[in-house]
């Protein structure tokens, strides 16, 4: 009986520990994010919001550092052009992680997480679902570094602390067609926010729908100890057409998943 009743103690107190701990991080996160969306993204482990309005207010942006960064990215709405803007925001066990990756690591940093959102060439082969072909499909069958904005294939410049790096990649996409990209990078402590900005001009189908400098994807990753919190942002401006709503929202909401689904599966 003593001994049944030590071993019941030692568990309950593991799970208070346990549930300590977790409400420790949670309440780490409630300090971050708006609090309309904090129990859904306790439940569910992740928010998505899009709208199409040219007000250029984000809702799920977490508390950052970097936070103004990502506001001053967004792209300026022109009249009678069509205004699309995608959040998400995951939260996520760095265990959750390791196992997707099939890692025999123990712990992901922030170096870590820097060297993932500078991989450019690992993208290459990603898929994405294909709402238009009703499948998955390879998003980019070509992506890697270039060195400058008419350069040529570099390797990937992932090492090493990434904080004000520039750098520049060209990426063929299956619907978009070959595009370049400028990549402004940051990174402190705890944190890591990668920007992506297009300098070609992008088609959707027959049309040229986004011109150069009217697309920006944000991506900030946040280290909370056992968890990260990952926010991925588009914001653009397109040519406005007919059918344009549906194949932006679908276009883009599938390439932000593939981009999320990519990256927790490079550690």
């Amino acid at each position: 009986m003593k001994k049944t009743f030590i071993v019941s103690s030692l568990l309950i107190m593991s799970a208070l520990a346990g549930n300590l701990w977790a409400d420790t991080v949670d309440s780490k996160l409630k300090s971050l994010v708006n609090e309309k969306y904090y129990q859904e993204l306790i439940k569910n482990e992740v928010v998505t919001i899009y709208k199409d309005d040219a007000s250029n207010v984000l809702e799920l942006i977490p508390e950052s550092a970097y936070s103004e960064k990502i506001k001053a990215n967004l792209i300026k709405k022109a009249d009678k052009n069509y205004p699309f803007t995608y959040e998400a925001l995951y939260y996520k066990n760095k265990s959750d992680l390791l196992k997707t990756s099939n890692s025999s690591k123990t712990d992901i940093s922030i170096d870590d997480i820097s060297r993932v959102c500078r991989s450019v060439s690992k993208m290459q082969g990603m898929t994405y679902y294909s709402t238009t072909r009703k499948k998955e499909m390879v998003l980019y069958d070509r992506t890697y570094m270039i060195d400058g904005p008419d350069g040529d294939k570099i390797p990937d410049q992932n090492t090493g602390n990434a904080d004000g790096q520039l750098s520049y990649c060209f990426q063929n996409d299956s619907s978009f067609g070959e595009c370049r990209y400028k990549l402004n990078y940051y990174q402190s402590e705890n944190e890591m926010m990668a920007a992506f900005s297009n300098i070609d001009t992008l088609g959707l189908g027959p049309f040229k729908a986004i011109y150069p400098g009217c697309m920006t994807i944000n991506i900030l990753v946040r280290d909370l100890g056992e968890k990260v919190l990952v926010y991925i942002c588009c914001d653009l401006d397109s040519i406005k057409f007919p059918g344009i709503k549906g194949q932006i929202t679908d276009s883009i909401s599938s390439r932000m998943v593939a981009v999320y689904n990519w990256f927790i599966k490079q550690f």
